[in-house]
């Protein structure tokens, strides 16, 4: 068994929480992020959709493009890194073709609307900064700097 299910003493688990704790360790395996999370990729291309895509790992792999390829090449429009971006929208583009017919839940949507303890920017700085210290200033954002 793995690292959750040993965390856990076997002798008072039921056999549900054991079938929830296997559930949850697939789940860690296919969300593994070493190797670029190729466990979550493979996975993503093989199933079919309805699907919901995690936007967090297509938005890490577009700022890796744009950032990592120039938009020129010899002053001429670097098509590479265009296809780049293309093809990793497009590999989406599948999940959007299908209908969701979600309900509305309305435990979730309040959630959602509960957010009623939220930080404001400056707090969630100051939060970072007591979690992980580092020797630099907040930068002000555009909107900060016009008031």
């Amino acid at each position: 068994m793995g690292s959750i299910t040993q965390s856990v003493s076997l002798s008072f688990a039921s056999n549900e929480d054991l079938t929830a704790i296997t559930g949850l360790e697939e789940y860690c395996t296919l969300i593994d992020s070493s190797s670029s999370f190729r466990a979550y990729r493979a996975a993503l291309a093989d199933v079919e959709p309805p699907c919901i895509p995690y936007l967090g790992l297509i938005l890490q792999d577009l700022t890796f493009v744009h950032l990592g390829n120039p938009d020129l090449i010899d002053g001429k429009v670097n098509f590479s890194k265009r296809w780049q971006q293309f093809n990793i929208l497009d590999s989406m583009r599948r999940f959007q073709q299908v209908h969701y017919e979600l309900k509305r839940n309305d435990d979730i949507v309040s959630f959602f609307n509960d957010f009623s303890d939220h930080l404001a920017e400056e707090a969630l700085w100051e939060l970072s900064l007591k979690i992980k210290p580092r020797n630099i200033t907040r930068r002000k954002t555009e909107r900060e700097e016009k008031t």
